[in-house]
């Protein structure tokens, strides 16, 4: 009995930490070029899209991907310059597959016709599964997470036709065979598909 107390009273503290955290899965980092317009979507996405205008658009230059860890990220300052590098890469690497799977072209100068995709990942938490309870796996603790702001803008004028600031944490995921960036990373192939989505 005393047993399952201790454990109620670490899966509603977990609890508490998720929830007080709520604010930070939208945090804003001064990223984008304009917040004004976005809409909350869910407790974890604000999205903006003109999706009449982005159909206008036939190629995309597609920018480097930022990190800008917002102020209550955990992450910030325990990641190497290799681990930002390869989780950068391979967000960009997702955009640009999205892109070009939707039947649109990656341009690499600004031109009429052609938009502009800025993404600056906010917050990168680590798989972490295996050393966690079990009953802290079904409030997600542990099991990884990202967030970003982005946009798409006009690549000569800077209009902004779409934006999101976003987060997501992971899922009731098997304890075994997991990566320590799994998660981020299903989570960026995620962002890479619904993009793909909207640009078709």
């Amino acid at each position: 009995m005393k047993g399952t107390r201790v454990l109620m009273v670490v899966a509603v503290g977990l609890m508490l930490i998720q929830s007080g955290c709520g604010s930070e899965s939208t945090a804003r980092v001064g990223f984008l070029s304009d917040y004004s317009r976005l809409r909350t979507e869910s407790s974890t996405s604000l999205r903006y899209i003109n999706q009449q205008a982005l159909a206008r658009y036939s190629s995309f230059v597609v920018d480097r991907v930022h990190v800008h860890f917002h102020s209550g990220s955990k992450s910030q300052g325990k990641l190497t310059q290799q681990q930002i590098n390869d989780l950068t890469s391979y967000m960009h690497a997702n955009i640009v597959v999205a892109v070009k799977n939707s039947g649109k072209k990656v341009v690499y100068q600004p031109a009429p016709g052609a938009a502009r995709i800025r993404v600056a990942l906010t917050d990168i938490e680590k798989t972490n599964a295996v050393n966690i309870l079990p009953q802290a796996s079904l409030i997600g603790a542990g099991l990884g997470g990202a967030s970003m702001e982005a946009e798409i803008i006009d690549s000569m004028t800077g209009e902004q036709i779409g934006a999101v600031v976003e987060s997501q944490k992971g899922s009731r995921i098997p304890f075994s065979n997991l990566g320590e960036w799994t998660t981020a990373k299903k989570i960026m192939d995620d962002w890479g598909k619904r993009l793909q989505q909207r640009l078709q």
